[in-house]
């Protein structure tokens, strides 16, 4: 019984140090990758970005007054 419990004890430990050691690689990997991207991503400029942002919301909340009025009209 006692070789029993520890063969799995041993390989709890081990299967839990596999686990360990993907999860530390995995993070460690996509952090270079986020850092390769971070050095060789061209950057916008910010009057492109601003202005495209401003264009989905003015559109958001046209559709967002648009749906709150009809919703509205419909309770009433």
């Amino acid at each position: 019984m006692e070789n029993l419990v520890s063969q799995g004890f041993e390989l709890a430990i081990f299967g839990m140090g596999t686990v360990f050691v993907f999860l530390t690689l995995l993070i460690l990997v996509t952090h270079g990758m986020s850092l390769l991207v971070q050095k060789y991503e061209p950057e916008l400029p910010k009057t492109a970005a601003q202005t495209a942002t401003q264009k989905v919301d003015r559109h958001l909340l046209a559709v967002i007054t648009a749906a709150i009025s009809e919703h509205r009209s419909k309770r009433d």
